[in-house]
């Protein structure tokens, strides 16, 4: 039901009547026997501080209405859930009463009794009130707030199926997701727990097949999608977010939006922007950071003596390439040279076999 169970933390009894609450133990009940007991359990002693409060076992309204405050609570929440008329389902909900004792008890009190006096007005207006929120009221951004133009042409519209006044496709993204329901009917009152339980699958699942779709219709809003499918030749549009983003230059950043482009989906395209210009910026303070420390380690304290060292140092690296190069000039001399002189020798060697063999031949 709607009104609050509790139970006797002694005996683990329900208490439908009064009920005893200690005012030092948090959350520690007792039923009325279990209290004149005198009954202790854990922190709980029986000379703690206690009050007595009523479950709504008490009348609102003056006799002769003989309606508890439970019962009043039941009905208000039963009407809330059914809705006002539907005196079946909301007599369903108060056992011990009939379906007509609910109506008159309802209209005899609620309508036509004090608090309907209070609530309705006596003067019946003939006029019609405007109910169009005003510019600039709390509730305009969500109701007036119109959809962002699409800079693409009429053509190019009909060939996407694109509608961009209600911002629709003449086929969604996962278009035969209404196949879920459209076969779906109420049932009667002989229809079984699992029927209903099943149909309630059933829209749950199509329920959650409309989030992807308007999820996925958002993202190509926000992106701009249409547009750079349709512009792929030239820019995109100046409202564009993304045609307002700079383009990475090098390798390494076109690297990092790649990798990041997954983030997309979590994110608006202005935020996004915002998170990869953000990650660039702590790769700069990082080499930046970087190299003021390796400053520090050479002794260079003040920022007008980086210049002087970054020329030295270049200096330095100028004159060991130079030797580099000079020495791997040396050394292919000498490696030419020693070449050289192998070759010398294996020719001598071969010239003094040819001898010794033509000497051999004409003795």
């Amino acid at each position: 039901g709607v009104i609050a169970k509790y139970h006797c933390n002694y005996c683990q009894e329900d208490i439908t009547g009064v009920r005893v609450k200690c005012a030092e133990c948090p959350d520690f009940d007792l039923c009325l026997q279990c209290f004149s007991c005198g009954a202790e359990m854990g922190a709980h002693k029986n000379r703690h501080g206690y009050q007595l409060i009523d479950c709504g076992n008490f009348p609102i309204f003056q006799a002769p209405c003989n309606w508890k405050a439970k019962e009043e609570l039941v009905l208000l929440e039963a009407i809330e859930q059914y809705g006002f008329g539907n005196w079946e389902d909301v007599s369903q909900c108060l056992p011990a009463r009939s379906c007509e004792e609910v109506q008159e008890h309802y209209n005899n009190h609620y309508i036509e009794g004090n608090i309907g006096r209070a609530t309705w007005s006596t003067e019946v207006s003939t006029q019609i009130k405007d109910h169009t929120v005003p510019e600039g009221g709390p509730l305009s951004p969500s109701l007036s707030t119109p959809v962002a133009t699409v800079d693409i042409t009429s053509t190019e519209q009909q060939e996407l199926g694109y509608m961009p006044c209600r911002d629709d496709y003449e086929r969604e993204y996962d278009n035969e997701a209404e196949s879920l329901i459209s076969q779906l009917s109420m049932g009667g009152p002989d229809e079984d727990d699992l029927e209903v339980a099943l149909k309630l699958a059933q829209v749950d699942m199509y329920s959650r097949r409309l989030r992807e779709r308007m999820r996925r219709k958002g993202l190509a809003r926000d992106y701009r999608l249409l547009e750079q499918f349709c512009h792929a030749g030239r820019p995109a549009s100046k409202a564009s977010p993304v045609s307002r983003s700079k383009k990475p230059a090098r390798e390494a950043d076109k690297e990092l939006h790649e990798k990041m482009r997954i983030f997309s989906q979590f994110q608006s395209a202005t935020e996004h922007e915002q998170l990869l210009e953000n990650l660039e910026r702590e790769k700069e303070l990082k080499a930046r950071i970087k190299e003021l420390l390796r400053y520090r380690r050479n002794g260079i304290t003040k920022l007008d003596e980086c210049s002087e060292f970054d020329v030295a140092r270049h200096r330095r690296e100028k004159r060991k390439e130079v030797k580099k190069k000079s020495f791997a000039l040396n050394a292919g001399t000498r490696q030419l040279r020693s070449q050289k002189a192998h070759l010398n020798g294996i020719k001598k060697i071969r010239r003094k076999r040819r001898r010794r063999h033509y000497a051999k031949r004409t003795r």
